[in-house]
């Protein structure tokens, strides 16, 4: 078997059994509604879909457990774990705090004090180093296995694209499963679901930058952490700040809400492609 058609069954076995267990989220959406641990169950073998698919597709196709990326490698690369922690939390600053700002509600941030804004990372730091483990999960299978399997059949501007759009597809039941138990109209969903979508395609490309740059999903996992919390953190300084519930930032709101993200993209796409060019032996 040629390599290209290895890969292509690799990566067909992993989507296959990584999407197949995220239908459990559609298929047990009922029994979740009244068991806790039904949902405790299914929820945990959603979130670690990606991972089990990745070793469950090794164990197949015999291509073995050598290169799982499961190393910290902090030698050289700590500086990149800095910025896996730093530039979610600098993006999504810029894309809720410019609108606010833009608006002329600038002066009623009362809540970003130094004090608190300090808290913040403080916290977030101390979440990185121990919840964003579970992130592994998702990790090990997307930016450890996926991308790597995707490249050789893609190129670097296919996996990114094609990795993204998977990754966002994935959380798709999500929706779904929100949609049929009353959460929210079809709609909303589907634009949920698209929004989502764009972002991880986006964000995706810096996790695959991280990923090859430290040869470990680490890095990755903790840029992971800071994508879902950052939100979180910077919405609790909102809440105590001064600004009108009818604050009209809406418009701005959406083109800011992509437009760091969509640099980041940019940035790193370069990187990657500048990264591939430079390790391609030369004939």
């Amino acid at each position: 078997m040629t390599n290209k058609k290895a890969n292509i069954k690799r990566l067909g076995l992993y989507l296959l059994i990584a999407f197949a267990l995220s239908l459990l989220l559609i298929v047990f959406r009922k029994p979740m509604e009244t068991s806790a641990r039904v949902s405790f169950i299914i929820t945990q073998l959603f979130s670690f879909s990606p991972a089990i698919a990745c070793l469950i597709t090794r164990a197949v196709t015999k291509e073995g457990f050598g290169d799982l990326k499961l190393h910290f490698n902090f030698r050289g690369n700590f500086r990149w774990y800095l910025l896996a922690f730093a530039l979610p939390l600098v993006c999504f600053s810029a894309s809720m705090l410019l609108p606010v700002i833009i608006s002329g509600y600038g002066s009623r941030l009362s809540g970003f004090t130094a004090k608190n804004m300090l808290s913040v990372i403080f916290i977030l730091m101390g979440q990185s180093a121990v919840v964003s483990a579970g992130l592994l999960g998702e990790e090990l299978g997307w930016r450890g296995y996926m991308n790597c399997t995707m490249e050789p059949l893609f190129g670097t501007f296919g996996t990114c694209l094609a990795g993204g759009i998977m990754w966002g597809l994935w959380h798709f039941p999500i929706d779904i499963s929100n949609y049929l138990g009353g959460g929210g109209s079809l709609s909303y969903s589907m634009e949920s679901a698209f929004s989502r979508l764009a972002m991880l395609t986006c964000f995706g490309v810096f996790l695959m930058w991280l990923t090859k740059k430290t040869d470990s999903v680490f890095p990755a996992v903790v840029a992971h952490f800071m994508f879902n919390q950052s939100q979180n953190a910077l919405m609790s300084l909102f809440m105590e700040s001064d600004i009108p519930e009818d604050a009209d930032v809406g418009k701005l709101a959406d083109v800011f809400g992509y437009v760091p993200m969509a640099l980041v993209a940019v940035v790193f796409m370069y990187l990657l492609l500048r990264m591939k060019k430079t390790k391609t032996p030369s004939v």
